[in-house]
């Protein structure tokens, strides 16, 4: 089985190449599908990591910011709500990638709008 590997994430996202062996192919983000999601976030110098509200803790999955989010990531981290190594509470718009397209050490979430971003609660995900 060859493993997918993202080679280059374009600023803006109108496409990710993806190398698997001597194999070129293409995904557009685009086409994949769009869902509501709820948990928590984390930066590490590793990268950004998501784990969704009713998953098992040690569930990660890599996050990159495309469309809006972009630069609502960015106002939040200026407004000390997306900080390094700080856990956070997050609602966003996203979209969880296939096996075409993996981050670093699992599934990849690109993640569209962000809804909501705040520091955590014992009741976050309706525990």
């Amino acid at each position: 089985m060859v493993k997918a590997v993202i080679r280059s994430l374009i600023a803006g996202f109108s496409s990710i190449v993806i190398f698997a062996g001597c194999a070129t192919r293409q995904v557009e983000p685009m086409d994949l599908p769009v869902e509501p999601f709820a948990g928590h976030v984390v930066t590490t110098p590793e990268g950004t990591w998501f784990t969704p509200c009713g998953s098992d803790p040690s569930t990660r999955w890599w996050v990159t910011y495309v469309d809006r989010a972009v630069a609502q990531a960015a106002d939040a981290k200026t407004a000390g709500l997306l900080g390094e190594k700080q856990r956070t509470f997050v609602r966003w718009r996203a979209s969880r990638t296939d096996e075409r397209l993996v981050g670093p050490g699992g599934p990849a979430l690109l993640v569209r709008d962000i809804f909501e971003v705040r520091p955590p609660s014992p009741t976050d995900c309706g525990d």
